[in-house]
């Protein structure tokens, strides 16, 4: 397991009895780093369950490429760009997160939010088809693509 992913881990669990009482924290879900890629051997980034969201966590190997604590970063994958806030963790560093899903109410089971980010996952970490990315409306205009954030947002 990476180091990285297993200090996350640690770190939003130890977060997990901080949050219990607040109103949208979901008592069915856990902390669970559901999907983790080392890309390019530059960067690593996965998607996080937590009883209160889901969100997309990365890191270049060089934590010092990320700006400082609270400011904005872009993520940059084959399926678009995703913007994101820094944070900074003693024993981790830094590192960038983008919410994915603020409110977990909606979601009936551990093996549910595990799914739901797998999908998200699978759209996330995809490298488009050279056919299928022709321009970057049609990405957008994708009917899977809509219909699983649409889900994701329970709109």
């Amino acid at each position: 397991m990476s180091p990285l992913k297993q200090g996350l881990q640690q770190h939003y669990r130890a977060a997990d009895a901080r949050m219990a009482g607040l109103p949208f924290y979901n008592a069915l879900l856990s902390v669970e780093m559901a999907v983790w890629h080392c890309l390019d051997h530059d960067l690593e980034a996965g998607v996080l369950i937590t009883p209160w969201c889901l969100n997309l966590i990365w890191r270049p190997a060089d934590a010092r490429e990320l700006p400082d604590k609270g400011e904005t970063c872009v993520l940059v994958l084959p399926s678009g760009e995703y913007e994101g806030v820094v944070a900074q963790v003693e024993d981790l560093g830094r590192f960038a997160s983008a919410s994915l899903l603020s409110d977990t109410s909606g979601l009936n089971s551990q093996d549910e939010a595990r799914a739901l980010a797998m999908e998200i996952a699978d759209l996330l970490f995809a490298t488009p088809a050279p056919a299928a990315a022709d321009s970057h409306e049609e990405q957008l205009d994708n009917p899977g693509r809509r219909a699983l954030f649409r889900r994701a947002m329970r709109g």
